[in-house]
């Protein structure tokens, strides 16, 4: 898997930890469909910590990719 993080670029372009949260969920989902789970949950596990250090819960709208993500990840997609 390409390990380029333009999710990281861009949020340190514009210092905003729930834009690179949202990135690296992203990029979980092109990990999942690259048969990469363990970079998938890697990058869920990131995005989830972002979003705890800054108090910025995963917005409603996205909860639906992310647990779409963690099914096919299976038991090993939950993120803790």
């Amino acid at each position: 898997m390409n390990t380029f993080d333009p999710g990281n670029a861009v949020g340190a372009v514009i210092g905003d930890p729930r834009s690179v949260a949202l990135a690296y969920e992203g990029l979980a989902g092109v990990a999942v469909l690259e048969g990469a789970a363990e970079e998938a949950l890697r990058l869920l596990r990131e995005a989830a910590a972002l979003r705890e250090s800054v108090g910025a819960p995963l917005p409603p709208a996205e909860s639906g990719d992310v647990d779409r993500i963690r099914a096919a990840l299976g038991a090993g997609g939950i993120v803790r």
